[in-house]
C-alpha cells in the first residue's frame, strides 16, 4: 500500500519534476560558464608561467650584473683616486682630502660586502622556492 494519499503524490511528483527541471537548467548555466571560463583561464595560466619566466631571467641578470658592478666599483673608485689628486700645497687639507678618501673607500668595500651578502640571499630564497 503506497503511504501518501493520491493528493500528495501529485505534490510531490510536482516537486521532483520542477526539481529535475531546475536542476537541469542550473547544470546548462553551469556548463556554459565553464566553456567561457576555460579559455580565459587557459590563457592566464599561459601568461602566469611567461611572467614567471620573466621574473626568474630578470633575478638571474640581476644576481650576474649586482656581482659585477660591485667587482667594478672599486677599480672605478682606484681610476678616481689616481686623477683627482690633491692640487692643494696645504697639508692639513691634503692630509683630510686622502682621509676622506680613504673613507670612502672603506665605505664602498662595505657597499660590495652587502651587494655580495643579498645576491646570496637571494640564492637561498630563490632555491627555498
Amino acid at each position: 500500500m503506497n503511504p501518501l494519499s493520491p493528493l500528495w503524490r501529485r505534490v510531490y511528483d510536482a516537486a521532483r519534476t520542477e526539481a529535475a527541471a531546475v536542476g537541469t537548467e542550473v547544470e546548462g548555466e553551469i556548463t556554459a560558464l565553464r566553456a567561457d571560463l576555460t579559455p580565459k583561464l587557459d590563457d592566464l595560466s599561459r601568461q602566469l608561467e611567461q611572467l614567471q619566466d620573466s621574473v626568474n631571467w630578470l633575478n638571474s641578470e640581476h644576481r650576474r650584473i649586482a656581482a659585477q658592478v660591485a667587482a667594478l666599483e672599486p677599480r672605478v673608485a682606484t681610476l678616481e683616486h689616481h686623477t683627482t689628486r690633491p692640487t692643494t700645497t696645504d697639508a692639513p687639507m691634503a692630509g683630510l682630502v686622502e682621509e676622506i678618501r680613504e673613507e670612502h673607500a672603506r665605505i664602498r668595500t662595505r657597499l660590495s660586502l652587502v651587494a655580495r651578502y643579498e645576491e646570496r640571499l637571494s640564492r637561498l630564497e630563490h632555491n627555498a622556492e
